[in-house]
C-alpha cells in the first residue's frame, strides 16, 4: 500500500487547484488531475485547466493526457493514477471536482481491464444501427442492478457497461462485487467550501474572464472539426450556449447568461455530491485549508 495521499475536492471555482499548488509547494509531492473534462487535450480555457507554467512548476499529472476523440472513464483514470504511485517519498495530491474519480480511489472500484478499440467500435456500430434504447434493454438483461442505477438516456454509461460485458464476459455489478484491496494506508480528504453567494459571484467572474481569454474562438475551432456528439467532452459546461451563439441561434448576452447559469447549476450538483458522498471529509474554507501546518491537521477517517 502507498503510505499517504491528499484529496482536494469541491465545486467549480472554489479554488481547489490554487490550494493544491500551494500545498504542493510546501510538501514533497505532485499533483494529479481529478477533473473528467481536464483529462482531454481540448478546451484549455473552457475547462479552466491550470496555466502551462503552473502545470510544470507544480509537477502536475493527467492534465490533457487523452487525445480527442479518445475517451476517458473512471476505470482508465484510476489505473493511470495508480501507475503514478512509484516514489513513496512523494505525496500524491489528487485535485478536482469529479467526485467519482476521487471515490474510485477510496471505495476501491475493481480494476476493469482496458477495453479494446475493436470492442468499442463494435458496440458503437450496434447503437448506430439499433439505437440507445436497444442497448439499454440489453443492459437490463445482462446487468439489471447496474441498469437501475443509471438513466436510459446516459449514453456514455450504457456503452461502457455493454463494452465491459462484451470484452470481459463479466457485468459491471460482477466486477464491482469482487474483493478489493486498499490503495492507501491513509487519505487526507479536504473539500473546499464557501458561502454559496460568494461561490456564485466567483463563477460569474470566471465565465466573464473566459470570454476575455478567447473561449469563443476555442469552441469555434472545435466545432470546425468532425466531432463525435456522443463524446463526454460535449457535456462540457458552456459548450452548448457558446455553440448556439457561434451558429447565430443565440445573442451574446443570452449566451453569457446561460453560461453562468449552467455553471452555477453544475456547482450546486457538485456541492450536493460532496456533502452526501464525501461527508467524512474535512469541509474547510479555502484559507483554513491553505494555512495548515502539517498534514495531521487534515486527518480524516474514511468509511
Amino acid at each position: 500500500m502507498f503510505p499517504l495521499a491528499i484529496f482536494i475536492g469541491g465545486p467549480t471555482a472554489s479554488g481547489k487547484t490554487e490550494l493544491a499548488l500551494s500545498v504542493q509547494s510546501k510538501l514533497p509531492s505532485f499533483i494529479v488531475n481529478a477533473d473528467s473534462m481536464q483529462v482531454y487535450d481540448k478546451f484549455n480555457i473552457l475547462t479552466n485547466k491550470p496555466k502551462t507554467k503552473d502545470i510544470k512548476n507544480g509537477n502536475c499529472k493527467l492534465f490533457g493526457f487523452i487525445n480527442y476523440p479518445d475517451k476517458c472513464n473512471v476505470g482508465l483514470w484510476r489505473n493511470k493514477s495508480i501507475e503514478l504511485l512509484k516514489d513513496k517519498k512523494k505525496i500524491p495530491i489528487f485535485v478536482g471536482g469529479t467526485g467519482l474519480y476521487l471515490e474510485s480511489l477510496t471505495k476501491n472500484i475493481s480494476e476493469i481491464p482496458q477495453i479494446s478499440k475493436k470492442v468499442k467500435f463494435k458496440v458503437n456500430k450496434i447503437m448506430e444501427r439499433k439505437g440507445k434504447q436497444f442497448l439499454y434493454d440489453k443492459l437490463i438483461e445482462i446487468d439489471k442492478n447496474y441498469a437501475k442505477k443509471i438513466s436510459s438516456n446516459d449514453t456514455q454509461r450504457i456503452l461502457r457497461a455493454i463494452e465491459v460485458k462484451v470484452a470481459t464476459g463479466k457485468s459491471f455489478s460482477e466486477w464491482h462485487g469482487q474483493e478489493k484491496k486498499n490503495i492507501f494506508e491513509k487519505i487526507i480528504y479536504v473539500v473546499v467550501s464557501m458561502e454559496r453567494d460568494l461561490l456564485y459571484d466567483k463563477i460569474n467572474s470566471r465565465c466573464k474572464e473566459m470570454l476575455k481569454r478567447g473561449v469563443i474562438d476555442e469552441v469555434e475551432d472545435f466545432l470546425d472539426e468532425q466531432s463525435d456528439r456522443s463524446h463526454p467532452l460535449h457535456k462540457a459546461i458552456g459548450l452548448n450556449p457558446i455553440s448556439l451563439f457561434i451558429l447565430g441561434k443565440m445573442n451574446k448576452d443570452e449566451c453569457i447568461s446561460i453560461f453562468m447559469q449552467d455553471t452555477r447549476r453544475y456547482a450546486k450538483r457538485q456541492l450536493t455530491w460532496f456533502n452526501n458522498r464525501a461527508s467524512y471529509a474535512k469541509h474547510l474554507g479555502f484559507f483554513d485549508a491553505e494555512n495548515f501546518k502539517t498534514p495531521k491537521t487534515w486527518s480524516t477517517k474514511l468509511p
